[in-house]
């Protein structure tokens, strides 16, 4: 005996359906996926000196995480993320030599922002900076 022509037709219909789910599921998780925004080095000498970068939050992204990598200086810093003049995050640090500094994910809609880091005080500061944005399921 064979297949019925209308189990034939289901199994056709839930094989596809599994597809379907495969490949929007593989879609979601590449478009989530972390990216880096922004990733530049500065070195700043002596005196205050400011670097401004604009970067843009992908959709289907809603973290981002600051990383600054001091490799050498003595001076104060300042990191902040601006929408427009409006200041959403801050973090500033007294810099003597090698280290790192990685904020927690905070949470930021997609769309545009300012990032700014500056240095403040009479040493000099040499740094690389990176942003990094992911989306939920990550």
């Amino acid at each position: 005996m064979g297949v019925s022509p209308k189990k034939s037709r289901a199994k056709i219909v839930l094989a596809l359906t599994v597809m379907l789910i495969a490949v929007l599921a593989v879609a979601y998780f590449l478009v989530t996926y972390p990216r880096v925004l922004v990733d530049f080095t500065v070195s700043f000498t002596i005196g205050a000196d400011s670097r401004r970068v604009e970067f843009e939050v992908p959709f289907l992204h809603g973290y981002v995480k600051v990383e600054v990598y001091v490799s050498s200086g003595n001076a104060l810093w300042n990191a902040k993320i601006l929408s427009g003049d409006e200041t959403l995050w801050s973090h500033s640090a007294q810099q003597s030599g090698q280290t790192t500094y990685s904020s927690e994910w905070i949470k930021l809609s997609s769309g545009r922002y300012n990032f700014t880091f500056a240095t403040a005080g009479l040493g000099s500061l040499e740094a690389k900076v990176k942003l990094t944005s992911k989306g939920g399921f990550w």
